[in-house]
């Protein structure tokens, strides 16, 4: 089952195109972008999709803090969200440029709703997979000891953000349902859906 490791309603098909074309059917797919909301397992699922196909794994936030020299609710606390909002972009668009190697690529929970980012994804010809739950699933999982989750609140709060951001969302290449799955299937799934090849390396 999908545990979330980072900071980190139900589709009709377990796994589905969304009828966008997003870096899909390309020769070589040189970056796979992995969003959703809190919760969703984007870090876990990442990290096997990464192994099987002997990519890269990096977690946006967490190059966020490495670059920054900070913690995200730091960032969030001293800066405030749209400052933050600010750097996440540069980040990505600094990791989208980094030819040298294959890679897989988890994003914030908030980092596909800005519509900067979605067109520096589609530009660069990288699809993205939506990683989806039932919001009460992806509330339960979010709860972490020691894990700071700004945006996580009460759980209204939560399910009114969801709502709020599930259609920006859908617009990834590829939505993958991920409620009761292992995680190896769930990546079994991405690979299928991306048509990439298991263990292709750099």
């Amino acid at each position: 089952m999908v545990k979330s490791t980072s900071r980190n309603a139900k589709i009709s098909l377990d796994s589905q195109q969304t009828g966008r074309s997003d870096g899909l059917g390309r020769d070589r797919v040189g970056v796979v972008v992995l969003v959703g909301f809190m919760g969703a397992g984007k870090t876990t699922v990442g990290q096997e999709l990464a192994r099987r196909l002997n990519w890269r794994f990096y977690d946006l936030d967490d190059l966020i803090q490495a670059t920054e020299g900070t913690t995200i609710e730091q960032i969030f606390q001293q800066r405030g969200e749209i400052a933050f909002r600010q750097v996440e972009r540069r980040i990505l668009a600094s990791a989208l440029a980094n030819k040298s190697s294959r890679q897989v690529l988890a994003l914030g929970g908030g980092a596909f709703v800005d519509p900067e980012n979605q067109t520096l994804l589609r530009s660069a010809g990288v699809p993205a997979v939506f990683l989806d739950a039932p919001v009460e699933e992806l509330f339960a999982r979010s709860d972490q000891p020691g894990v700071v989750r700004p945006l996580r609140r009460d759980r209204d709060h939560f399910c009114a953000l969801y709502e709020q951001r599930r259609p920006e969302y859908a617009r990834a290449a590829v939505c993958v349902q991920t409620s009761g799955k292992e995680i190896a299937v769930i990546a079994a799934e991405v690979i299928e859906a991306l048509k990439l090849k298991p263990g292709e390396g750099e």
